[in-house]
């Protein structure tokens, strides 16, 4: 009987320690991308790409006004489509900004403004 009390006893502990405990607060704040993102893989068109681009910049401007690290590939997503869209000046720049906010990511994003300055004419 002694061994069940001190089960009991352990498990009350053990689950009030952890009920007690706060989250973290989350690192990055997506904003509306995961559902611009659907929309625009399940509707395709100029309008959900629109919506998604504009989700992409919102969530750059947020993480900005929050003092946030914009999450990671936000910046190289949105110089990809804007490279595909003809913005070529834009999405280099878009790329610089995801090399310096995650180095990491250098040697993929390098070979992204590769492709740009190999295709001066066509998106």
């Amino acid at each position: 009987m002694k061994i069940k009390g001190y089960a009991l006893f352990l498990a009350l502990i053990t689950l009030s320690g952890c009920a007690s405990t706060p989250r973290p607060e989350p690192l990055f704040d997506w904003g509306a991308i995961p559902g611009s993102y659907d929309k625009l893989v399940r509707e395709p068109g100029d309008a959900s790409l629109a919506e998604h681009i504009k989700a992409l910049q919102d969530t750059i401007n947020q993480s900005a006004q929050k003092g946030k690290r914009v999450p990671p590939g936000v910046y190289c997503e949105l110089g990809y489509l804007l490279f595909k869209g003809g913005q070529k000046g834009d999405a280099l720049h878009y790329y610089d900004l995801e090399i310096s906010t995650y180095p990491e990511s250098r040697l993929f994003v390098e070979h992204l403004k590769a492709k740009v300055s190999a295709n001066p004419d066509k998106p």
